[in-house]
């Protein structure tokens, strides 16, 4: 296993490395690190070069002082994406992500096409509407919220937390932006996975499914946003099993 850190002018993004093959890059959630894929990850890895990385203002990928308070942007996350590629060296990479991340590595795919070998997107929409009205809702009005806390006289830890609320939210609530001839670049075979009890609608993931030159929509069986985190061999199969058809 290997760690470290690769830096640009917004952010110190930790990285980390294990198995062998061809590079698959892994992508969390929202207000999540690379620890949710412990398990995912030693499986993947016994099969390719698993590189795991904390997307910008997570985990132990820190903000640059500079930009601390700026809002987080899937498009941002995305040319992270390609600077832990360059600092590994890694030219072309298939990039796995769940829910925001899988937002991330479509927006990567569409913007870098010839960086990205397969795209694997777990729970992922590609529009903030994508989400069901509840889910939307509830982002908009957290995102509301923090605003207004933020710019409450307050100790610094408190303030510290309203930023990040606010951050986290504006990542739900407003971005991506991959409109249909946005989705219509990427090159690379995608694989949609989702469940019927997903919070992105099932119309929505079908429509992504409809732009994208060469993507597969599967809907697991009885799985809702997180079933990727619980049941990891059998999401692992449908990945691998994929993979495999595209000779990866």
């Amino acid at each position: 296993m290997k760690e470290g850190y690769a830096d640009n002018r917004f952010a110190s993004l930790y990285y980390k490395e294990l198995g062998q093959g061809v590079p698959l890059v892994m992508l969390h959630g929202n207000g999540e690190s690379h620890q949710i894929f412990g398990r995912l990850a030693e499986l993947m890895s016994r099969y390719y070069r698993v590189i795991l990385m904390d997307s910008r203002g997570h985990g132990a990928s820190k903000l640059k002082d500079t930009v601390r308070t700026q809002e987080l942007t899937t498009s941002g996350m995305a040319d992270d994406v390609m600077q832990v590629m360059d600092v590994l060296h890694v030219p072309k990479a298939v990039i796995l992500g769940f829910s925001d991340g899988a937002n991330v590595a479509l927006e990567a795919a569409s913007r870098y096409p010839d960086k990205v070998l397969a795209v694997v997107a777990v729970s992922g929409n590609a529009l903030p509407k994508g989400m069901t009205a509840v889910s939307y809702a509830q982002v908009k009005a957290g995102y509301k919220f923090w605003r207004v806390v933020e710019k409450l006289p307050m100790p610094r830890r408190v303030k510290e937390r309203a930023v990040s609320g606010r951050q986290l939210n504006g990542l739900m609530a407003n971005w991506p932006h991959l409109t249909a001839a946005e989705l219509s670049l990427i090159q690379a075979p995608v694989l949609l996975l989702t469940g019927r009890r997903d919070m992105i609608r099932p119309r929505h993931t079908l429509w992504m499914g409809e732009q994208i030159p060469d993507a597969k929509v599967v809907f697991v069986k009885g799985a809702d946003h997180f079933t990727l985190l619980k049941k990891e061999r059998a999401y692992a199969g449908h990945i691998v099993g994929w993979l495999r058809e595209k000779g990866l």
